[in-house]
């Protein structure tokens, strides 16, 4: 199915928008992004105010599309709640167009749990694996992907064949959030209808509470729901965006913990200095203290950082 989706004159740029580490499995080849998406394969290039789509399925349709990319959303006024100081407008100039994506949720989750404590190469490369070992096969254009495999197939999965994709310690975890999920013990689409702060506290009380997570916790909570449940407030905070916060905004944090967040030594934060720097970003950035730390993560990342 071929299609077009005009953007109306609302800022979107594509290459931001995919390449600032919300997703891992899409590709771009020439001019256009393939992205494995639903169940299908989704292709799509920029032209300006146009976005040129080609699909393997009607669900993917000019709708999907929209929703996918956030794009009925008002980008500009987004942009305003916190576009104060030169740091943020810098960002924002920068990266002009960059949007949150709407993802699928047992996708997300479990990508996010395969990206605790790594870097963008390597998670790509883990969930590829993970896709390869265990996902349905999909051809498009002669070319073979993959559908990401459901949690019914990862909870069943044994242990030794996730190991096999190079999951490292996070293999047990990914098999045990799916066995929550496959079980009924975890509903990820009742934590949509709840405010931010009760989500989060269900999905980790769900999670660490069982010692489902142990290990990978709040950050992963937070990227779940602020990429597929409309959260826009949480705030992730990976290593890219703790330097980026102590270099661009010491005065938020005190000298100490300033100084803890820029070592290059500090390779992850305690729960406890996790939900101070979260909180306090939050308050400082408003109610969509996501989209800021998706600039800022971008920012952090051209200027070396990290």
């Amino acid at each position: 199915m071929q299609y077009a989706v005009e953007l109306g004159g609302e800022p979107f740029n594509l290459e931001y928008t995919l390449e600032s580490g919300q997703v891992f499995r899409w590709e771009n080849k020439g001019e256009w992004w393939y992205g494995p998406v639903d169940g299908g394969v989704l292709k799509v290039k920029q032209d300006r105010d146009l976005l040129y789509c080609e699909s393997s399925s009607d669900g993917l349709d000019a709708s999907y599309v929209r929703r996918l990319f956030r794009l009925d959303e008002d980008l500009k006024g987004i942009i305003g709640t916190f576009m104060k100081g030169k740091v943020m407008t810098n960002a924002v100039q920068r990266f002009y167009g960059l949007r949150l994506i709407r993802q699928e949720r047992w996708e997300c989750l479990a990508s996010f749990v395969l990206a605790t404590n790594s870097n963008i190469p390597s998670i790509r490369r883990m969930v590829a694996n993970t896709c390869e070992k265990f996902g349905e096969p999909l051809l498009y254009e002669g070319l073979r992907y993959r559908r990401f495999p459901s949690a019914e197939k990862i909870a069943e999965a044994p242990l030794e064949s996730l190991a096999e994709c190079g999951l490292g310690y996070r293999a047990p975890f990914l098999k045990r959030v799916a066995e929550a999920i496959h079980e009924g013990r975890l509903e990820l689409s009742e934590l949509a209808l709840l405010d931010y702060p009760e989500a989060k506290e269900l999905l980790l009380k769900k999670l660490l509470g069982s010692k489902l997570l142990l290990g990978v916790g709040p950050k992963v909570a937070d990227c779940f729901l602020l990429f597929s449940c409309d959260k826009d407030e949480a705030f992730p905070i990976d290593v890219w965006v703790a330097r980026a916060l102590a270099h661009y905004y010491p005065r938020l944090f005190g000298e100490t913990t300033a100084k803890r967040l820029a070592s290059k030594s500090t390779r992850s934060l305690s729960g406890s200095l996790y939900d101070s720097i979260s909180s306090k970003a939050r308050s400082h950035f408003g109610k969509y203290a996501g989209y800021a730390q998706q600039y800022l993560f971008m920012l952090a990342r051209i200027n070396g950082l990290a």
